[in-house]
């Protein structure tokens, strides 16, 4: 089955293992999550992360890096939310081959036919890597961003469709009007921004 879920909580752990090797789940922006010392990170919207076009993004990762599978993890709500009122877990990975459609099939797979319990639509926190360790995605709903983070500076997956921005780009640009999001201090900018230069620059800045 593609994309294939975890079914228990020791299989949902597996899951949670592999990401665990490449980003901290308990971190939250604007702290870094990903544990590498250095890697050259592109920012995206939080939307834009959960659909099905960044299935493409994944893809070219994938044939960049040789990945013959691919995680993804929800961390919030919490996987427990899932398993008492879905009976599921929000945890699956893909074939590589078939990540570039099987990662939005797994986004709105509806456990049990109830769309509430989609993870396209409900999951505030997600992660995402591929068996290489060559990239990791990290996603947070409040910050309303997903970050990329890759051991390589470019490669096919920047010539995507899917909109990305640089490090100098505005949050504010790309996140809701004042009074509708979370909003961000100018210490927390402050400490994103740092680490963006020193994590996200690549290992002449780290």
């Amino acid at each position: 089955m593609d994309p294939r879920f975890a079914d228990s909580d020791s299989s949902f752990s597996e899951l949670v293992k592999v990401i665990n090797a490449r980003m901290s789940p308990a971190s939250r922006l604007p702290d870094w999550p990903f544990k590498s010392p250095y890697g050259f990170a592109v920012i995206y919207e939080y939307d834009r992360i959960l659909g099905r076009d960044f299935g493409s993004v994944i893809s070219s990762l994938v044939s960049a890096s040789g990945d013959a599978m691919v995680t993804v993890v929800g961390f919030e709500p919490s996987p427990s939310y899932y398993r008492d009122a879905y009976n599921f877990y929000p945890g699956f990975q893909v074939p590589g081959r078939n990540v570039r459609d099987g990662y939005g099939e797994g986004l709105q797979y509806e456990p049990g036919g109830d769309p509430t319990g989609a993870m396209g639509d409900t999951l505030n926190v997600v992660a995402i890597t591929g068996m290489s360790g060559a990239w990791s995605v990290w996603g947070q709903r409040d910050w309303e961003i997903g970050l990329l983070l890759t051991r390589d500076r470019g490669g096919a997956w920047l010539g995507d469709d899917v909109p990305r921005y640089g490090h100098d780009v505005n949050l504010a640009s790309i996140r809701s009007p004042a009074g509708w999001g979370m909003p961000l201090s100018d210490a927390q900018i402050e400490t994103f921004e740092e680490n963006l230069r020193e994590r996200g620059s690549g290992p002449d800045n780290g």
